[in-house]
Formats: structure tokens, sequence, C-alpha cells
């Protein structure tokens, strides 16, 4: 027992001194690398293997690279993994245009000398005549099994060479960090030569980067302002990827050209194509999804099919990163906002209260205030405010819509309040322009079924009507319809989300492959919250 004390005591000891030496310094170049390796290895695997996983898990690597990316580690991994070629002499005479930042290594404090370092050298003085030997031995061990590392390393940097993946990676790679430094202009054309470069090969492995080739280009173009030039790349860009099934660069580009026609207020030409075409949920992204739902959401919300718009809005904010992507949830939430105030339904308060969308949202609670009350001057002095910001947004045609449920939502609370009121108060608290107009609009709102009333025309009156028991009429009936089909279809979208053991019953996983594949679960969800959201 006192032996087995002893031990533990040196081993605890041993994990203190440890922790007590400070970390060394760390190379950004070698970083790096070390992370682009990791990556590489992935995407052979994914080649060897010919699993769609480990690709997604390779793009998904990327966005952890690209924050390392430098002209020093750049210009490595061009040296290392790109082969001869006229593209890798275009990418190489970019980047010498860049300047380079140079990243500070820390190093680290020295530690302080102990106080019986005397005695401990004289012990350690005669242990180390008895253990040269066997140092040397280990030492020779070492440099055997190092000389031969490298050697492997060395006969898979030349296989990964040859394979059109790695070439069309670090390529991409170029493509990002150039846009990074807003080289936009060497950033297109290195994109447009890798998408060429691509489409020569016919290789399902390749799809994916692919995709993330023809966004990166569409952005290139769209910052340039001549997105309206590359509409026809990007219709035959899809129709290849529908030929060929490729269901990752169906969902890219067909957002890209729905994005690139609600820029131009193309809104018929992008419904035509939504009810032409159908969006590949299979091997599609969660965030492909989710841009595709704010864009059908759109287009729904300007062609007045509004209950279709605020689902479509509802499941983008859903399966949008809650994580990060900040900036695209606070322009689903602002149409969101919009559209359900157009369905005659308040927004809740927690919608403008969320964190980092307080500020943002804040003219669109003055609107949805107004909207609940009813008062048409608080509705127009908050247009008035906030009319530039509505015009960015491109929501200020749908608010100018709201103006006759803000009409709406008044002459309901004046029908429960009076039983009888004259047209002229109505046209005073309604903030309205004359009383022909107020008549016309109540009559208009009778009609519609808005109020129970009717309006006496001699008299110039409007008389309400006894107030219906709401549970008498097929009011909890719809609402009721309402929310079985909502979590119907929820259900529905869980059902396809779920994944599936590839093995049968007769062959079990063992406790070691259980444990690899949940790290690698885990692994892959960590990153999908690290996304970064260039595109959102």
């Amino acid at each position: 027992m006192g032996k087995e004390a002893e031990v533990k005591a040196d081993a605890a000891a041993a994990e203190a001194k440890k922790k007590e030496e400070p970390p060394k310094p760390v190379d950004p170049l070698t970083l790096g690398m070390n992370e682009l390796k990791v990556v590489m290895q992935t995407l052979d695997k994914a080649v060897s293997t010919k699993e769609g996983r480990f690709m997604s898990r390779a793009i998904r690597m990327v966005t952890t690279l690209r924050r390392l990316l430098s002209k020093a580690v750049l210009s490595k991994a061009i040296e290392t993994y790109l082969p001869e070629s006229p593209a890798r002499e275009q990418l190489v005479a970019f980047l010498a245009k860049v300047e380079e930042v140079e990243k500070m290594q820390i190093d680290a404090p020295a530690a302080a000398p102990p106080a019986d370092a005397k005695e401990e050298a004289k012990k350690e003085g005669a242990a180390e005549s008895k253990e040269d030997k066997e140092s040397e031995e280990k030492a020779k061990e070492r440099e055997k099994e190092r000389i031969e590392k490298e050697r492997e390393e060395a006969a898979w940097v030349r296989k990964m060479l040859t394979v059109p993946e790695a070439e069309t990676l670090v390529l991409l790679l170029g493509a990002i960090f150039l846009l990074d430094q807003k080289h936009i202009e060497s950033s297109m054309t290195v994109c447009w030569a890798l998408i060429q470069r691509v489409l020569t090969f016919n290789r399902r492995t390749l799809d994916p980067l692919l995709s993330k080739a023809y966004f990166y280009w569409a952005r290139c173009v769209e910052l340039k302002g001549q997105s309206a030039q590359i509409r026809s790349e990007l219709l035959s860009g899809y129709r290849t990827a529908v030929l060929k099934h490729d269901q990752i660069g169906q969902a890219t580009i067909l957002n890209l050209v729905l994005r690139n026609y609600l820029e131009f207020n193309l809104y018929e030409q992008a419904d035509t194509l939504i009810r032409m075409s159908s969006f590949p949920e299979g091997d599609a992204s969660n965030n492909q999804l989710a841009r595709y739902l704010y864009y059908t959401g759109r287009v729904k919300a300007v062609q007045l099919e509004y209950t279709d718009a605020f689902r479509n809005l509802q499941q983008a904010a859903r399966k949008a990163p809650q994580q990060s992507a900040l900036g695209f949830r606070k322009t689903v939430y602002k149409l969101s906002v919009i559209v359900q105030l157009l369905l005659g339904e308040i927004p809740d308060r927690s919608i403008f209260s969320q964190k980092g969308m307080v500020s943002a949202l804040r003219p669109y609670l003055h609107i949805a205030q107004a909207v609940r009350v009813g008062d048409l001057g608080a509705f127009h002095k908050a247009m008035q405010e906030h009319a530039e910001g509505f015009k960015k947004d491109k929501t200020y045609s749908l608010i100018v819509r709201m103006r006759h449920n803000v009409i709406k939502t008044g002459l309901k609370k004046i029908n429960l309040a009076y039983s009888q009121i004259s047209l002229a108060d109505v046209c005073a608290k309604l903030h309205l322009e004359s009383v022909e107009d107020t008549e016309f609009i109540v009559s208009k709102c009778i009609l519609d079924g808005v109020i129970d009333a009717y309006v006496d025309h001699e008299a110039q009156t409007m008389i309400s009507k006894a107030n219906l028991d709401v549970y008498s009429t097929s009011e909890p009936q719809m609402q009721f319809h309402k929310r079985v089909a909502f979590c119907l279809d929820m259900h529905n979208q869980a059902v396809k989300a779920m994944r599936y053991a590839e093995n049968t019953k007769t062959e079990w996983e063992s406790a070691e492959e259980r444990k690899e594949r949940l790290r690698q679960e885990e692994e892959m969800m960590n990153s999908m919250d690290e996304e970064d959201d260039d595109a959102f």
C-alpha cells in the first residue's frame, strides 16, 4: 500500500509540474498547416470511401481553417498540395499583390530555477550513468520512427498532388483569402477558373466544392455590382446540377438564382422558378434550406399569400443557426413581423427583445404598437421616421399595405366600445381625410365581415349589432385546425431529419467504434454551431 501511495504521489507531482510549466509559443504557420493537414486527411478519407459525410465534414472544417489563413500559410499550402498548372501560377501572382500581415509569436516566460537545484543535479548525475545505454537505444528507435513517419508523409503528399479534390480545396482557400483581403476582382477570377476546372471532371466528390466555388463567385460578382451579368451562367449551372443529380449544387445555385432575381425585384420570375423547381431536401444543409425558405416567404409576401409566407419565414428562423448568423435572423424576423401584422395578428413581445436584435427591430416594434392600438397617426409617424430603414430592408411596400389593417383594428375597437357613433367622430378618431372616405371604408369593412354593424346613411352614423359568442362560430375550429397542421408539419420535418444506423442487428458496433462515432458527431455539432455565415 505504501508503494502504491508513493507512485500516486509521484504521478500527481508530475502532473502539477506540467501544469506549472508555461505553454510553448505556437507558430501561426505551423498551426495553419496542421489544421490544413487534418482537412486534407478528411478529404482523402472522403475520396477513398466515397462517403458524403466525410466531404461535408471537410467543408465545415474550412470555417475553422479560414481564421488561420495568411499569406505564408497559403503559400506553403500551394507549394505542398497544388501541382503545376496555369491556375497555380495565377493564384501565386494574385497572392504576390497581397500585403503580408505578420502575426506575432508570443514567447513563454522563463521558469524560475528551483531552490534545491544543486542537490537534484547531484542525484540525477548518479542516475544518468545507468540510463545512458537505455536512452541511446530509445533515441535510435525514435529516430527510426521519425524517418519512417517522414517517408509515409512524403508518400501521402505525393498522392494528394494527384487528387483533384485537394487541388480544388487549395484554390478555394485562395479565393476565400483574397475575398477576405478585399481583393474582389482577383477572388472572382480565381473562382471562375476553379469552376471551369472542376467542370472538366466527372467526380461526385467534387460537387460540394463546386457549390462553394459558385457561392463565392456569385458573392464577388454581387460586391462588384455586376449580378445581372451572371444570371445565364447561374441558370446553366443549375441545369447541369439537375442533370448530374447534384443535390448540394442544386440547393446552392437555386438560392443564388433566387437571390439574383430578388435583388432586381423580379418577383414574377422568382415565383415561376419556385413553382417549376423543387428544393432537394436530402443532402442540402440546413443553411441552404433556411435561405430557400426565406426567399420563398419573401416572394409569397409580395404576392399577397401571407399565410404561406409566414409559415415559410417561421421555418427559416428555426432552421437558421441559433448561435451565429445574427444578420440573417434579423432579416427574417423583420419580414416575419410585417407578414404577421398583415395577417391581422400581433407579434409576441418577446420577438422584439431577443439578444442582439433590440435596436434592429425597434422601428418594427413602433409599427406593431400602432397596429395593435389602431392609431393611424402613430402609424404614419413611425413610417416617416424610419422610412429610409424600411426601404433599405425592402419592407416599405409591405408596410404601406398595412394602413388598411390599422384602420380595421381601429374600427374593431370603436365597434366594441360604441353601440352607435357618428361617422364624423369615427373620422376624427381614425385620423381619416374626410367623412365621405370614412363612410366608404366603414361600408367595405362591414361587407368584408371585419365588424358586425350597419351604416345609417341618412343620419351619417354607424350602429353596432349585438356581439355574438365566438364559440358559436367556426373560429375555434379554424384555430384548432391551424395548430394541428402546425404540429403535424413539425413532426414530418423531424422524421425527415432523422438518421438511422447503416449496420444491421447481426453487425453491432463495438464500444470503441461507438465512442468514436459519438465523438465525431459531437465534433460535427460543434463545428456547425461555429459555422461562419458569410452567406448570411
